[in-house]
């Protein structure tokens, strides 16, 4: 900030000062940023080193000789920068001439004071000049002395936003220092309420990777955004909202339009019942990609609409390598026939468009909402190692292509109704190492199509209710999952729909349960069988033989809960058959050897396992 020195007397500018000078609304008072020896470096040097100006000792220096020698100090990330404090070699005898520059990208720099002269003293002058509200690099362009061409100079401090950040306590703090916002800058939101009629919006604002800009709690989960507010982040990047609780009615909370690279994380989710259709964070626009949605708390809910909803960017496309993970979903419901998913990955009118998004390490328990918990309707996505936890409905791939699922515990509890696991219809999906326990409806389900979109899986001239229909599967391989006490097992086909799954592969799963037809073929289709186990209830309602279906025993043991293979598991050790190079490792993430096991187990003696089912602790805001 510009400090004026236009006073009358001495007398008046010490007791009138901090009067005249008073701190910025929501901004924090200058402090002195660290640069370490490292940091500092300089055209060049008679060896008395730049690191010197850093060292606080007023008898080093760093000097050079020359109209135009340098010395530049590089702060580590972007921040706001106010004023500098230097020191000269004989500065009491003589005076020195320079620029101050900064810059963001160490590249473009901009003179913030130019021709600048030193006064006769020997210690710390102040220079001040127009805050720069983001600067990492900070250079002095020198230029002599009034005694001769040397630049020397014993100490440098710079000044400008502290550790705390930008502290704000009011919506209109809050409001205001969006506004002024740049790369590095951190806004900390003290506890209390921040509401008003519609969102806090961030627009056209852009962070950088290593210095993005945050709007944070000071103390997670205790500054909540509550009535008509919510925050919009549009046309942006890199920024990071943290630790914020929001409470807020009739709105989003959290709208993500046309930005990317933005993180919401460690946030807790808690909107009230409204009664009405809700979504509460929504990704959507054009230029969307790369956002991240971590270790949040999203729950209870009981108005339709999913909690977090992909919605493209109107023209076909979904935002692409997004993240969705190590969140803590939880207590959805009551439970309709459709529209109150808890992610909803996509629309049909986007389902062609491809997202290689990730929805990984999370916690679905007792989210009850819908059949669809997580229902993917894009292409090219991953959802792995996520624990459905007694949660009515389960995982479905309903619209697009090459989608993965694997590693995912779904642990039901054998009495709520429509526990799931994984259904799909389109092209190449890939369903491995899954682990289904206690389940009450389908394990794993090849669902008929209504609507054949063709072996390439991209019909000409596809039309709105063609995209919303359910398209018939095309190879899909269902390779080395286990399902254990559960009402079915596998099921090809439904008498529902029209088109039959074509050329998918089951292979090496078992399925050991006590009801059911535990390899259920309820369509015929030319569905490849090989390698598979089954134990306990009716094989297949088909003729297979021992290749394909397997009436053995796995001989299981518990592991930490779980249904694993045992020393006795001869049936499954080693009797993996095919090659399936995408299987590396089992569901444990322990690596598979050359001769795999059945199942989504790989025998292990170990007790500790990289993947597992996950708790509480290991997801949502308070997780490491």
């Amino acid at each position: 900030m510009i400090r004026r020195t236009k006073l009358f007397t001495v007398f008046a500018c010490a007791c009138l000062l901090p009067a005249l000078i008073p701190a910025a609304p929501g901004y924090a008072a200058d402090a002195k940023l660290p640069v370490p020896a490292s940091a500092v470096t300089a055209s060049k040097d008679d060896g008395n080193v730049p690191a010197n100006t850093v060292d606080g000792n007023l008898a080093t220096r760093w000097s050079a000789s020359g109209d135009g020698e340098w010395i530049k100090f590089d702060l580590g990330a972007n921040k706001k920068v106010s004023y500098m404090k230097m020191a000269f070699l004989n500065g009491d005898t003589r005076t020195s001439k320079f620029d101050i520059q900064t810059s963001t990208d160490n590249v473009s720099f901009k003179t913030v004071k130019a021709n600048v002269t030193s006064s006769l003293n020997a210690g710390l002058q102040t220079f001040d000049f127009p805050d720069v509200n983001a600067a990492r690099y900070v250079r002095v362009i020198g230029h002599g002395n009034s005694a001769n061409a040397w630049n020397s100079y014993t100490e440098v401090e710079i000044y400008g936003e502290g550790a705390e950040g930008v502290p704000v306590s009011t919506s209109e703090e809050l409001t205001a220092a969006i506004k002024n916002a740049a790369a590095g800058t951190t806004i900390v939101l003290a506890d209390g309420t921040y509401t008003q009629n519609g969102p806090f919006v961030v627009s056209g604002k852009h962070g950088m990777e290593n210095s993005p800009i945050t709007i944070k709690a000071a103390n997670p989960g205790r500054a909540v955004i509550s009535g008509g507010a919510s925050f919009k982040i549009e046309n942006s990047s890199y920024v990071t909202i943290e630790g914020l609780k929001f409470t807020n009615t009739g709105n989003k909370a959290v709208l993500l339009d046309g930005s990317n690279n933005i993180r919401v994380t460690r946030n807790r989710f808690a909107l009230p019942a409204t009664g009405k259709d809700l979504i509460w964070l929504q990704v959507s626009g054009a230029n969307s990609h790369h956002n991240q949605i971590d270790h949040n708390d999203f729950g209870p809910k009981s108005d339709t609409g999913p909690l977090i909803a992909y919605e493209g960017d109107g023209d076909g496309n979904i935002s692409q390598h997004d993240k969705i993970e190590y969140n803590y979903f939880h207590d959805i419901g009551p439970w309709v026939d459709n529209g109150k998913e808890t992610i909803r990955l996509g629309l049909s009118k986007i389902s062609l468009s491809k997202g290689d998004n990730f929805i990984q390490y999370n916690l679905f328990e007792n989210c009850d909402g819908e059949p669809e918990i997580v229902s993917v309707k894009s292409g090219g996505n991953t959802v792995r190692h996520n624990t459905f936890k007694t949660s009515k409905g389960g995982l479905t791939s309903r619209h697009g292509h090459k989608n993965e699922f694997y590693g995912n515990f779904f642990l039901g509890d054998g009495v709520e109704t429509e526990q799931s696991g994984i259904r799909v219809y389109g092209n190449d999906h890939k369903i491995y190492n899954n682990y289904f326990e206690n389940l009450t409806g389908t394990a794993i389900h090849l669902d008929s199509g209504s609507f054949d979109g063709g072996a390439d899986g991209n019909p000409p001239n596809v039309t709105p209710d063609q995209l919303k229909a359910h398209w018939k599967i095309y190879r899909a391989q269902v390779v080395n999952n286990t399902i254990v006490g559960s009402k079915t097992g596998v099921v090809i086909g439904s008498g529902k729909r029209s088109f039959a799954p074509q050329d998918s592969i089951i292979a090496n799963n078992i399925v050991k349960n006590s009801t059911g037809t535990l390899y259920n073929e309820a369509v015929a289709s030319n569905t490849v069988f090989e390698g598979n186990l089954g134990y306990g209830s009716k094989l297949s309602n088909k003729s297979r033989t021992a290749s394909e279906i397997r009436n053995a025993d796995p001989l299981f043991q518990t592991v930490n809960g779980l249904q694993k293979l045992s020393s006795a598991s001869k049936a499954a050790i080693d009797a993996a058959v095919g090659t399936y190079s995408y299987i590396k490792e089992d569901m444990d993430g322990e690596a598979r050897t050359s001769a795999h096991d059945i199942g989504a187990d790989e025998y292990s003696t170990a007790s500790t396992f990289k993947n597992r089912p996950l708790q509480k602790t290991d997801v949502g805001p308070d997780a490491p």
